[in-house]
């Protein structure tokens, strides 16, 4: 009987919980599907966070999300499951100067490709001589795609955006038949950056045979998408503005938003005539490339006011068709790390995979975030012969496979740079470059100088598998000099100079390099040359000079001419002869070291030491150590900077310099730098008494400027009475 009973009861029960399971279904299938569509409208996008925000709180269910160009990466991440709030930390922790540029951080660059960007102020490349031509783009999209897969790592590289917790599409534009493209499966990094390449600016995105660029070319306020994927109910944001006079079209973004605003007139009747409730956040004062953090907090935050503006209408909404807050799935939420235990390459690469694996430095088996992987990525990268390279995981037996697409970058280069400052005057440099690293030789490189001081380098480089790389370099230059004593001009000089240098280096993780190698040099000119602390003598000479030398470089500065913070190191040992049979060996030990030490976000201190010794007394007299002038006015390798001295300055054997500073960034990109050297010099360390001590310092003014550092000082050392006046306009090198 009780187990009758408990039968009955059980009955009841499942056949209660079956009809309240029932009708809930019911109320969801009658319950009017809702949609927000987020407009395009660059970093004015922003505000669509706020207004997203709001919706949450006031409990609106979104079954449909559509957006063009920002407002399709802000919508498609809130489709994931992403919270206001969580879509909001993510866009407030990114430098997105640096996020829509293809430039990672300088410590993932390899020597050679740090070089390059240090040197050259535009680049090009092609794949043939037939290929030469402006690109499709600037920028190929390496750092935002990255962040979209990180973001987006749990989905499946091939997914249907409607089977996401919220369903979701993005518009983009067929740049060949300029018809709308709507986005609704696939790889979901592409869709959003397809929706959002803005043309010119973006490299336009090859998805699935269509070349595709931004949205909102053709639908900016895809109203009209949302309805055709049963949208009930829509919310419409918009954020492009109204067209401007003449007077306020007066940068580059105000005339594309312009000009956006002028294809999207056709539309615009229909797309809001669909919308249940529209909101227009005050986006006055910021344009499509406002991405400074002030402008973020500013954006999200009238995007939320706009939309209390109208909680009426949005609470009369909610009552009218009994809107109830729903749940949303977090499956597809990036919170943890992944255990990745197999890496896989796509894409037209051939390079050897043990080769590519080195350079990703991920032990397998192992657990790695999204920000792990993208730090492995960006050292990838910068090794220099990839356009781009980005990824997606899928299942394995064990863990997680890292599948990377790698797409080649173009084998040659062309590259032009510029400096013009008070010591050299007027310079121009050019590039060729050619980057194969399928090749036995898959570096080779040559730069030519036009100036006053004329110049001509060619490299050659091999490096396989993990091996140490192999190198060599033929160089050329002419080069006309001061010779300074005691502060005055006392002759001119010219020299002409060239090397063949064959070297072996390896490099630990793009931050340590050890090499060495042979050169022979040829000297032909003016050499001048100290006997005692006063005396400057002078000959000519028509010499060659053959050395071997030693070397080891360590660099974590993270910018080359600014740096905020980190260390660089150079340390090279050498020893010389002429080979003539007349004359004995002689070595020297140069030393460099440059720091660069945080105290505030603003304030950095600089600590450099420069240390010259010439261990034998009849070193070769073209090897005498040079110092004076700024970093940018060195002539030789073993010239050593010194502020308040003019370059040329002759020093002694043993010459050591300390330098300490204060750098200020006092505007954005403007610096202020207040430095003190001092140097100790001498020729025999047995005499240390008449080792001479000299003070000096100056003042500087720099701006990071598109064009390079542009800089100004002044400088004084104590024992001469006059100041020193430098400038510099351009890339030094």
């Amino acid at each position: 009987m009780r187990k009758v009973t408990t039968y009955i009861v059980l009955s009841l029960y499942l056949s209660f919980t079956s009809f309240v399971s029932a009708q809930q279904d019911s109320i969801n299938i009658l319950r009017p599907k809702v949609a927000v569509v987020l407009s395009g409208g660059g970093a004015k996008g922003f505000a669509h966070i706020g207004v997203l925000k709001i919706l949450e709180d006031e409990g609106i269910p979104i079954d449909i999300i559509v957006g063009t160009s920002m407002g399709s990466l802000i919508g498609g991440f809130y489709s994931l499951g992403y919270t206001a709030d969580e879509i909001k930390k993510v866009v407030e922790s990114q430098d997105w100067e640096r996020l829509l540029s293809d430039n990672v951080d300088r410590k993932y660059y390899s020597r050679n490709e740090q070089i390059l960007k240090q040197r050259y102020l535009l680049s090009f490349s092609f794949s043939d001589v037939k290929s030469i031509g402006l690109p499709q783009g600037i920028i190929k999209g390496q750092n935002i795609l990255n962040l979209f897969c990180g973001l987006s790592g749990n989905l499946n590289s091939d997914t249907d955006f409607s089977q996401l917790p919220i369903s979701y599409a993005s518009v983009a534009a067929d740049l060949e038949t300029g018809n709308e493209v709507v986005i609704n499966s696939g790889f979901f990094p592409t869709a959003l950056f397809a929706s959002m390449a803005i043309p010119g600016a973006f490299l336009p995105m090859n998805r699935n045979g269509l070349l595709l660029a931004d949205g909102g070319i053709v639908n900016n306020f895809p109203t009209d998408v949302a309805k055709r994927m049963g949208a009930d109910i829509i919310i419409g944001v918009d954020i492009r503005g109204n067209l401007k006079p003449k007077e306020e079209l007066t940068s580059v973004d105000g005339i594309f938003n312009q000009m956006i605003g002028f294809l999207g007139q056709g539309k615009d009747s229909v797309n809001n005539s669909l919308c249940n409730i529209i909101i227009r956040p005050d986006i006055t004062g910021y344009s499509v490339g406002n991405f400074s953090r002030e402008a973020v907090d500013t954006l999200i935050l009238r995007g939320g006011k706009a939309t209390l503006s109208q909680q009426e209408q949005i609470r009369e909404l909610k009552r009218k068709f009994n809107l109830t807050q729903r749940e949303y799935s977090r499956q597809y939420v990036v919170n943890d790390k992944w255990k990745i235990t197999d890496i896989s390459f796509t894409g037209n690469s051939n390079l050897d995979k043990t080769f590519l694996k080195n350079k990703l430095n991920l032990e397998l088996p192992g657990n790695y975030s999204r920000e792990q992987i993208q730090n492995a990525i960006d050292g990838l990268y910068g090794y220099g012969g990839f356009d781009l390279v980005y990824y997606y995981l899928t299942d394995n037996n064990n863990g997680k496979t890292l599948n990377l697409n790698i797409t080649p970058r173009k084998v040659f280069s062309q590259r032009i740079g510029f400096k013009v400052n008070t010591n050299d005057a007027a310079a121009l440099l050019f590039n060729a470059t050619r980057k194969n690293y399928e090749k036995p030789i898959g570096y080779l490189s040559l730069n030519a100088e036009l100036s006053a001081n004329p110049g001509v380098s060619f490299v050659a480089e091999t490096n396989k598998r993990n091996l140490p790389t192999l190198g060599l370099e033929l160089r050329s230059k002419y080069q006309q000099y001061k010779i300074y004593e005691n502060g005055d001009k006392l002759s001119s000089a010219d020299l002409f100079y060239s090397a063949l240098d064959i070297y072996l280096y390896k490099t630990f993780f793009n931050q340590l390099s050890f090499g060495l190698g042979v050169q022979e040099e040829y000297f032909s000119g003016d050499v001048f040359t100290k006997n005692t602390n006063s005396l400057v003598l002078s000959s000519k000479t028509n010499q060659f000079l053959s050395n071997a030398y030693t070397y080891i470089i360590f660099d974590n500065m993270d910018n080359f001419y600014f740096p905020h913070k980190g260390t660089r190191l150079d340390a090279e040992f050498s020893v010389y002869s002429d080979l003539s049979g007349n004359s004995s060996l002689s070595s020297a030990l140069l030393f460099k070291m440059k720091n660069a030490i945080p105290l505030s976000s603003n304030t950095t201190f600089l600590f450099d030491v420069y240390s010259r010794s010439m261990f034998n007394n009849n070193y070769p007299r073209i090897k005498t150590t040079v110092i004076g002038g700024e970093p940018y006015s060195q002539y030789f390798n073993y010239h050593l900077p010194f502020i308040g001295l003019p370059p040329v300055t002759l020093a002694d054997r043993y010459t050591n310099i300390g330098l300490a500073g204060i750098r200020f960034h006092v505007a954005k990109n403007q610096y202020v730098s207040l430095v003190y050297n001092l140097i100790v010099q001498g020729n025999n360390y047995n005499e240390l008494n008449n080792f001479l001590i000299t003070n000096g310092g100056g003042v500087r003014y720099s701006v990071d400027s598109r064009l390079g550092p542009v800089e100004i000082g002044i400088g004084y050392a104590g024992r001469y009475d006059k100041p020193t006046f430098s400038a510099n306009l351009g890339l030094w090198y």
